[in-house]
């Protein structure tokens, strides 16, 4: 069975997913779309607004196996991001990586890809980055090209340079972005729109959202988290449980970071004030966001790993069931797991305890222990 592997997170499944998913199928000639997607928490340092087992309940409208992201994948760099989708595609035996883009040329992109290798490579790279530089600016520099401001593009070179470096098997494919951009915050298109502006008019009780999204996923969307003050109350309190100190072991934490956010912590009665306290020249809202994260649940250096040993299913439809059935007979030493026992939670640690933690947030009850794997149509 041939595959295609789509790297995302489905913030929520929109109809620009929809048509990703379709098109990646048709172009690839591949008989199951597999989509690997991140948990609770987002690469923006943000958590979902709906939880991972209603969000992969709402891809099966266009894929046919959703399987989740490593938590380290989730909430790290975009780099991070795609070496672990990157490593679970191929446990999967996907056929072909499809990524969407605002350029839609595979060469054009291919070659930012090896220019940035190169690089990363360098002697100047490495001292750039030492006196505080961002990667981004770095890259933009070196590439003198467009190519880098745009927010698709940067994930698509991103998946082109780990297929490179781990010499996956896997064909690259890119589908166009069309009719509506990364940063839209409007809903001015018929039945498409960003991921930006579908969160945007669910919070704002704007039904046009509605349009947006595949029918029957609408019933899914009900009661989003959105409550940045008990975010913010949560966070200090998992930051004033520590020291800056112990602060330190905390993944993504830079160095002198813990200080200012300890002292932040202290200071700050509401989110927005606690993130302008925070936010300095050398570090992106998006990066700060993503330590915070991190903060919230403890997720420390010492609980990373960069190896996949087991893959988590979280849905499929009956093309996806036979897909697994299909690795099973040829690939049977690969874990790939749709029980969650208390065997098969020591798998998935960390995942695990990111539930956890999402629902003393959120307010949820659905766990890897009494969620079964979703199956379209039973």
């Amino acid at each position: 069975m041939k595959s295609v592997a789509i790297i995302t997170e489905y913030h929520p499944f929109h109809n620009g997913h929809l048509y990703q998913a379709k098109q990646s199928q048709q172009l690839s000639q591949s008989d199951v779309t597999i989509a690997i997607m991140s948990g609770q928490f987002m690469m923006r340092g943000m958590p979902a607004m709906y939880n991972k087992f209603k969000r992969a309940q709402m891809a099966t409208a266009g894929v046919d196996l959703v399987v989740e992201m490593p938590l380290v994948g989730s909430l790290s760099s975009s780099d991070i991001f795609a070496q672990m989708g990157v490593k679970v595609a191929d446990y999967l035996q996907a056929d072909v990586l499809s990524f969407g883009s605002e350029s839609g040329e595979l060469s054009q992109l291919e070659h930012a890809a090896q220019q940035l290798i190169q690089l990363e490579n360098t002697p100047a790279f490495q001292t750039a980055i030492k006196s505080g530089k961002s990667y981004a600016r770095i890259a933009a520099e070196t590439l003198q090209s467009d190519l880098l401001s745009q927010p698709n593009n940067i994930l698509a070179i991103a998946y082109l340079k780990q297929l490179q470096r781990q010499q996956s098997t896997m064909q690259p494919m890119t589908i166009p972005r069309t009719e509506v951009q990364h940063h839209d915050t409007d809903m001015h298109h018929a039945s498409m729109a960003s991921g930006t502006a579908i969160r945007k008019g669910i919070v704002n009780g704007d039904l046009t959202w509605q349009r947006m999204v595949p029918e029957q996923n609408i019933p899914l969307m009900t009661t989003p988290f959105n409550d940045q003050q008990r975010l913010f109350d949560l966070l200090k309190f998992s930051i004033l449980q520590q020291t800056p100190e112990t602060l330190k072991h905390i993944y993504t934490m830079s160095e002198g970071f813990e200080n200012r956010l300890y002292r932040a912590a202290l200071s700050s009665t509401d989110y927005t004030s606690f993130m302008q306290k925070l936010k300095t020249k050398r570090y992106t809202y998006t990066h700060i966001q993503r330590i915070l994260m991190n903060v919230l649940l403890n997720f420390q250096y010492a609980d990373v790993s960069d190896e996949v040993h087991a893959v988590r299913v979280l849905a499929m439809t009956p093309q996806g069931q036979r897909y697994l059935k299909y690795l099973k007979v040829h690939f049977p030493e690969r874990r790939i797991i749709t029980t969650i026992n208390r065997e098969t939670a020591k798998l998935f640690q960390n995942e695990g305890k990111a539930t956890g933690i999402y629902n003393v947030l959120t307010g949820d009850s659905m766990t890897d222990f009494n969620t079964p794997v979703y199956v379209r149509g039973r």
